[in-house]
């Protein structure tokens, strides 16, 4: 009881780590800056650390004696297990497969959009052109309407907490500038079981079918009928 016991702690513990939150960072005002947060742990991604450059060792004077060369003979090469399933099944049995590995991409997309959360998302645009109103004028239009369904679309289709977008024209500025500020964040137990589950899909739908394929075999003891010159087989 006292192993059990243990082993359950041990499940539970796991599961409370992986239960708490993954959160990525990401802003571009002056630079760009891309942190990953776990705990009290952050790892920044870029701008990354310069590694301490490590002395270079002296190199040993490399033996130049001539190795003798064996004689093996090459080793024959695997069959492809791609073409196998291909001469097997045919066109018809490859688009099954891609049929499959989307079905389950699209489940491992599906399932991963429902716990990803995006905590805040602000981006800040100033449309100008060179100091010219109709043009500046014509380029914001043209901002609004890609930049708001967008990011329509996004809240629409994901779980988005705090947002804020703001567009504006420059009339007398020489360049456009953007700025942009989000947070994601993402329950590590949810992606390892969606991940899980992927792997199974993929095992059972595309790898074991491929993989099981077998060379089609060629009859050898059918033999053709010998013609004798001058004259019809008997």
């Amino acid at each position: 009881m006292v192993a059990l016991y243990i082993i359950l702690g041990i499940i539970a513990f796991f599961v409370l780590l992986l239960s708490i939150p993954v959160c990525i960072e990401s802003e571009y005002i002056d630079e760009f800056i891309l942190n990953v947060k776990w705990l009290f742990l952050k790892f920044p991604i870029f701008p990354m650390k310069p590694k301490k450059e490590k002395p270079k060792k002296e190199e040993k004077p490399k033996d130049e004696t001539p190795q003798p060369q064996n004689d093996e003979m090459p080793k024959p090469k695997k069959p492809n297990p791609f073409k196998t399933f291909y001469e097997n099944q045919g066109f018809d049995g490859v688009m099954q497969l891609v049929k499959d590995s989307a079905d389950a991409l699209g489940s491992f997309g599906k399932s991963l959009k429902k716990h990803f959360i995006l905590n805040e998302l602000y981006l800040w645009v100033i449309i100008s052109h060179n100091h010219d109103a109709a043009q500046t004028a014509i380029q914001y239009g043209e901002a609004c309407q890609s930049i708001f369904p967008a990011m329509g679309y996004i809240c629409s289709n994901l779980k988005v907490k705090k947002y804020d977008v703001e567009v504006e024209p420059d009339f007398i500025g020489s360049y456009s500038t953007a700025q942009f500020a989000f947070s994601c964040s993402v329950r590590p137990i949810f992606l390892v079981n969606a991940a899980i589950a992927l792997a199974v899909r993929m095992l059972f739908k595309v790898v074991l079918k491929v993989l099981n394929a077998k060379p089609q075999k060629t009859d050898e003891n059918i033999t053709e009928p010998k013609i004798n010159e001058g004259g019809a087989n008997l």
